[in-house]
């Protein structure tokens, strides 16, 4: 239990980092600089080939089984759950936005702006109601049994950014230079 759990608050704590440079890019796109559109793109390369792909997942799997432990209680845990194809609806719409102004649709930065921020603060906010909420849920009513087939039907999928496998080189390195204050 503790691993799955201890997981999936790493790959929170990892996601409010890449929020963080999301934000951070997105000031500086409303203050008339050029942003860094490779960091931009790389936070949602990683929101959709590793949260979207595993995390969301094993989310999934959880309340799968919590549902029969302790069916009374899941309406919180449902709602926080529907958030994921929300979440996934609104990365789309910004890496869509992204998509028409490299090809220069005519579009006010505003848009770009917004979108990024009210990802990362809608985001910021479902994470908080998992850590409220859906975990400590978790914890209290999954057995070991439970944990254990959940762990057995997860693939063994590797965090790609914050597991040091390749890929995101340029994202990696923006992030230890941002948490040395570069």
């Amino acid at each position: 239990m503790a691993d799955l759990i201890g997981t999936l608050r790493e790959d929170h704590d990892n996601a409010r980092r890449l929020l963080d440079l999301l934000e951070h890019e997105a000031d500086a796109f409303a203050a008339g600089e050029d942003a860094d559109f490779d960091v931009i793109e790389g936070v949602i390369d990683y929101f959709r080939g590793y949260l979207d792909a595993y995390h969301h997942p094993l989310e999934d799997r959880i309340v799968a089984r919590l549902k029969g432990a302790a069916p009374d209680r899941m309406q919180a845990v449902d709602d926080l759950l529907r958030q994921h194809q929300t979440l996934r609806r609104a990365l789309h719409d910004v890496a869509d936005d992204l998509d028409k102004m490299h090809i220069e649709v005519e579009m006010p930065r505003s848009r770009i702006v917004d979108g990024l921020k009210g990802f990362a603060q809608a985001y910021r906010s479902h994470m908080a109601g998992e850590e409220a909420d859906f975990f400590p849920l978790a914890e209290a009513v999954l057995g070991a049994a439970d944990w254990q087939a959940i762990q057995t039907e997860m693939t063994g999928q590797h965090d790609p950014l914050f597991g040091g496998r390749e890929g995101f080189d340029g994202l990696r390195k923006r992030l230890l230079a941002a948490d040395s204050g570069g």
